[in-house]
């Protein structure tokens, strides 16, 4: 089987062929060949002459064998498109639809040709589009329900030049589309707009800068700023919603980052990647641009620069060709809107794996992976298959109903149009008790009536390839069956510690453990969360290194979706900073909601003075300003060691007080604040003041309860 893949040729120069191009470009590196269309008036060809050119065009497939995909439009007009994917159908060649013109579809102004379209894709087994939102435009519309679907999510741009390697902090923003900008004639900004082709906007600080090769413009773009993509008009502001930007693609390639409306299709990607302003008007993005510091526009490049390697690389190109063929290969392949896939020759290797006893005649096989992947397999030492996963981030599996005696080993795969292809197994992992030296960190557990998942925590932490680690689990009152589970584990492992009190909350559980504490090192791990393998020695070896007091490191957060980057800071990693500098960074910059006291380690001299709060909730925003106000420096890990399980429980201490009224709600906070603001260290009143400010009028905001602003008022008077 081959697979062809169609491009558009011999037309002027504009921006669907050259997407085509680099499309078909992306799919030669899957070993895709090309299938040449040129331009012609196609409804003007007589039969006979689209007959033969037809007949040129298909004459290299094989019979009922290759697989072609299909970039439509192809720009010779519907006619010519329905007779080739008629004739396609002819040779019984499995047809897949790269449709390029979502935008253009949704227009009010293209309705009436929308049943045309959808009698082409119709042709399709597989269509490749933007958006679950296309796809139920497309549903809505009449396309077959046992159509298949491959999610596109984001245009590549691909380049074989270099950009400029630290963008500066010019304040001006760069506009390469076309067409106008919805809403502005004249620009009277004082922040210079850059454009690069004739959209009709003038003004005084206006520069044109059109003509030009696509590698001149996109120099030209890498030098710095901020990139806009900006709808012409109403029909175009709603074709956001359904299409990802090119110009977007562009900028980001580009080593810039971008400046986008609310509602635009990628606008979750954008600020859960940290990439740019998601503004609702031009007005907005000018302001935000002119208060800008150079800290947090490098902050932005430096997320950039994690982010454009991928587009260059055509990732999301390759994920959806190699998901639509396996798609159309497989017949139980169903709806498909697959999480990225990407083949190359990275490195891929598994750096630990190690095989616990856990509780109740369990075995907990734990691993640490480096390298793409697209799944794990599981086998024990006679190659029995035991497990499958397509969870790339998984690290944790609880094996039931085998020996003690047995083995295990993991192997990692790629999906390939021939199946999955193993790119690196582990050592085989037989039962290993381990030994703990000279204690250097103490991890402090504690636990409420959490049968269903403390055992989990607790394997999490026995799995540390660190092996000079105590595990201090504090059972608050429990009255279900977590008293036995952590007992069971301290009698099992010399450096699990179970200790056992009246019920007071997770600050007073802390407390206890932070006292029982002997390493040089003490972390905090909330009993549903889970950590990676290497996670203790990681920031441990960082700390050591940096002769800190404080190693933090970014978070993931599991949903019932999947895994996703939840706490990232714009930072560089594994040096010493001041904690000033972290702290009007942190906090000022609006990164305010990573109060959590479980993604660091701290220096235990540190934390034996200055224990928590006794609050039954909210214990971590008080605690945390409050502990970092008497720290000296801190170093960051971006490696997502931690994971904050959200899906395994419907209800946290957290989520329930939420359900409160706003009188109890507000006492939390005010005795949250009070804390920090009576106990802190003097020498760093004024954040903390800010803090307090910034907590009590987003408070303010958030419930539309004005007693947080007269208690601010009187903070005010108390403590400046």
């Amino acid at each position: 089987m081959n697979v062809y893949i169609t491009k558009m040729n011999g037309a002027p120069w504009n921006p669907l062929q050259y997407r085509q191009w680099m499309t078909a470009e992306i799919a030669h590196g899957l070993s895709c060949r090309e299938m040449g269309i040129f331009c012609y008036n196609g409804n003007a060809e007589s039969e006979e002459s689209l007959r033969i050119r037809l007949d040129g065009i298909v004459a290299g497939l094989s019979w009922g064998v290759d697989v072609v995909v299909c970039q439509l439009p192809t720009g010779n007009g519907q006619r010519f498109e329905r007779e080739l994917l008629n004739r396609l159908k002819v040779y019984q060649i499995r047809i897949i639809i790269f449709i390029e013109n979502s935008e253009e579809l949704v227009r009010e102004s293209e309705q009436v040709r929308v049943s045309e379209w959808i009698g082409l894709y119709n042709q399709a087994e597989v269509l490749i589009i933007p958006s679950l939102a296309m796809r139920q435009f497309l549903l809505d519309n009449g396309i077959r329900k046992d159509m298949k679907f491959v999610i596109r999510e984001m245009w590549d741009y691909t380049m074989e030049w270099n950009c400029s390697p630290s963008p500066q902090f010019p304040r001006e923003i760069h506009f390469t589309g076309g067409g106008g900008i919805d809403g502005i004639n004249n620009w009277n900004y004082t922040v210079p707009l850059k454009l690069y082709a004739d959209s009709g906007v003038q003004g005084q600080n206006v520069h044109i800068r059109s003509g030009g090769t696509q590698r001149e413009l996109v120099s030209g773009i890498s030098e710095g700023g901020f990139g806009l993509v900006w709808p012409q008009n109403e029909n175009a502001r709603k074709g956001m919603e359904y299409d990802t930007s090119f110009d977007l693609a562009r900028y980001l390639a580009a080593g810039i980052p971008v400046i986008v409306p609310a509602g635009i299709l990628n606008q979750i990607l954008i600020e859960k990647n940290h990439l740019g302003l998601v503004v609702e008007s031009l007005n907005e993005a000018v302001t935000a641009v002119e208060a800008m510091e150079e800290s947090e526009y490098q902050g932005y490049i430096q997320s950039v620069r994690r982010f454009a390697p991928a587009l260059r690389n055509g990732y999301y190109t390759k994920k959806c060709l190699v998901d639509a063929v396996m798609a159309i290969c497989r017949k139980d392949a169903g709806e498909i809107d697959a999480p990225a896939r990407i083949i190359d020759s990275g490195e891929r290797n598994f750096t630990y794996t190690v095989l616990k006893e856990s509780y109740g005649g369990n075995l907990a096989l734990s691993w640490s992976y480096r390298g793409k992947a697209d799944g794990f397999l599981i086998y024990d030492t006679l190659g029995k298959l035991v497990y499958e996963t397509r969870n790339i981030n998984q690290h944790y599996f609880l094996i039931e109903g085998y020996s003690k005696e047995g083995g295990f080993a993991v192997k990692a795969y790629m999906d390939t149009l021939k199946g999955k292809l193993v790119v690196a197994e582990s050592t085989s992992a037989y039962l290993y008790e381990g030994k703990c030296g000279q204690v250097k960190v103490s991890m402090i557990i504690p636990v409420y009536n959490a049968e269903d998942y403390v055992a989990r925590c607790i394997d999490n932490v026995l799995a540390q390839s660190f092996p000079d680690l105590e595990i201090i689990v504090v059972d608050d009152g429990s009255t279900d069956h977590t008293p036995d589970i952590i007992d069971w584990y301290a009698g099992q492992y010399l450096n699990v510690i179970a200790i056992h009190q009246e019920n007071g909350g997770p600050a007073v559980a802390r407390n206890t453990g932070i006292k029982q504490a002997i390493g040089e090192y003490i972390g905090f791990m909330d009993c549903d969360d889970m950590i990676r393998p290497e996670m203790a020695a990681e920031l441990y070896r960082s700390m050591k290194k940096n002769d800190c007091d404080i190693a933090i490191t970014s978070v993931y957060r599991i949903e019932d979706s999947g895994y996703k980057e939840y706490v990232q800071y714009p930072m560089e990693e594994d040096v010493a900073i001041p904690v000033d500098d972290f702290l009007w960074m942190h906090f000022s910059k609006g990164l305010i909601f990573s109060v959590m006291v479980w993604n660091k380690l701290y220096r235990t001299s540190l934390v034996k003075e200055r224990l928590f709060p006794e609050l039954f909730i909210g214990e971590d925003g008080a605690w945390t300003p409050y502990i970092l106000s008497y720290a000296d420096k801190i170093c960051y890990l971006n490696s997502r060691l931690y994971e904050y399980d959200r899906s395994i429980r419907e209800k946290t201490l957290e989520t329930q007080w939420q359900e409160h009224s706003n009188g109890e709600r507000f006492n939390l906070y005010k005795r949250m604040v009070t804390f920090y603001l009576e106990n802190g260290n003097p020498m760093r009143r004024g954040f903390l003041m800010e803090l307090a400010k910034y907590n009590l009028m987003g408070w303010k905001r958030i419930y539309a309860y004005d007693e947080y602003e007269k208690l601010w008022e009187q903070m005010k008077e108390k403590y400046q």
